[in-house]
């Protein structure tokens, strides 16, 4: 019988140089859990480390996994960490967040595909909080963009983004496209499911 190979990307795990002050940003900022902490041996050589699983999924036991074991000093080895919201509104409300809090921000920009603002973690992770926009426009493509510019000023600015992309396509269009590539190229493997 043949079947189909079908991984999911479920969770990260992060050396942290601060673990407390990570635990505390995951938890305060994305509403996540502690669904287990402790001290557990990491890597090949089987160190003993103080770890915290975190999630806001109850379906996963964890999507962070933090680590210690980060030298101070060290930069970090993740290019971005990526958290999606459902709505624009949803992203501009969190940038009001932003802004009243301090968060450090790098960037916000305007994919056409997506609407994102790009922070720091404790430990100086970009981390990348965005909404989905109605298009397919291709990438990369990231203009500047003002969440305080209104709603309707936002979605004009994208559909011109839009309109300036000769590939650019509806959403669906482009994500019914991705699964027929995604299933073409699943590798298949001779093996029973028991």
């Amino acid at each position: 019988m043949t079947t189909f190979f079908n991984p999911k990307l479920a969770h990260l795990g992060i050396f942290c140089k601060d673990l407390d002050a990570m635990i505390d940003f995951y938890t305060r900022e994305f509403g996540m859990i502690i669904s287990d902490a402790g001290l557990g041996k990491s890597g090949k050589a089987g160190i003993q480390r103080r770890g915290a699983f975190l999630t806001a999924d109850p379906g996963e036991h964890h999507q962070l996994a933090l680590i210690e074991g980060r030298e101070p000093g060290t930069p970090p080895t993740t290019a971005q960490i990526s958290f999606v919201i459902p709505s624009l509104s949803e992203l501009r409300a969190f940038w009001v967040h932003v802004k009243e809090t301090g968060i450090p921000v790098q960037v916000v920009k305007n994919h056409g595909n997506a609407w994102s603002i790009y922070i720091e973690d404790p430990d100086g992770n970009m981390l990348e909080i965005y909404a989905h926009a109605d298009y397919y426009v291709s990438q990369p493509l990231g203009e500047p963009l003002n969440l305080d510019d209104s709603e309707e000023e936002i979605l004009q600015q994208t559909e011109e983004l839009v309109a300036s992309d000769p590939k650019a396509r509806p959403r669906a269009e482009w994500m019914a496209e991705q699964a027929a590539k995604i299933e073409a190229a699943r590798p298949k493997l001779n093996f029973q499911l028991a």
